[in-house]
């Protein structure tokens, strides 16, 4: 329920992140590239060719003025750079739902909510890239203290990664997340490999965070 690829920091293609899902068993993905939702159409496109029943949910991972939000479900880009509340409804008015990623990570490149997380529709407890278990573990007792729904996803820039965090359910996963009709999986992905991504993507980080047009 989180992925990126080439269409903002990772090197991945969206049709390799398909492929690398499908070898691993997952029934589908959603892609969650930085502010834009180019990746999760184009994987969509490619499910749509070589599996019919391979589910792909179009979003993107928002840029809010407090921290980032994984919109599903989106079918045009969330402006970045609004607050909390002004990025949430616009995503609603998209038709998607709001998620609070990774909430209490707090390094500038995948900032989290915080406390306002119980503003967004649901938390992403599980996310197989933090760093620190601790902070999952902060993000699962924020969610049953305020009642919320809640996800989970590899944050993964590599098909390597791809699979170590989802959710199971029976259904629509969007309405099943709403619903609270998830079943959490996952493992924190190795530092081997978040470290192999890190050397893959960083050239390309820098280029974004300079403001010059990527490759």
């Amino acid at each position: 329920m989180h992925i990126h690829t080439n269409y903002s920091d990772a090197v991945e293609t969206p049709e390799s992140m398909v492929r690398a899902a499908i070898k691993k068993g997952l029934n589908g993905i959603a892609i969650t590239d930085h502010d834009n939702i180019k990746g999760g159409l184009k994987a969509k496109e490619y499910a749509k060719a070589i599996d019919k029943t391979f589910k792909v949910i179009v979003g993107a991972e928002v840029s809010s003025l407090k921290g980032h939000i994984v919109a599903l479900g989106i079918k045009e880009n969330v402006k970045p750079n609004m607050s909390v509340e002004e990025t949430v409804k616009r995503i609603h008015d998209l038709g998607g739902i709001a998620v609070a990623a990774h909430p209490f990570q707090a390094i500038s490149v995948k900032k989290g909510l915080g406390e306002d997380a119980a503003k967004t529709d649901a938390i992403e407890v599980f996310n197989a890239g933090n760093i620190l278990s601790s902070l999952n573990k902060k993000s699962a007792e924020f969610a049953r203290d305020y009642n919320m729904s809640v996800s989970a996803g590899s944050d993964s820039h590599t098909t390597l990664s791809v699979g170590d965090a989802g959710i199971i359910c029976d259904g629509d996963p969007i309405d099943c997340i709403m619903k609270k009709n998830v079943e959490i999986f996952g493992k924190r992905t190795s530092y081997f490999v978040m470290g192999y991504a890190t050397l893959l993507t960083l050239p390309k980080f820098l280029t974004l965070k300079r403001g010059l047009p990527s490759v």
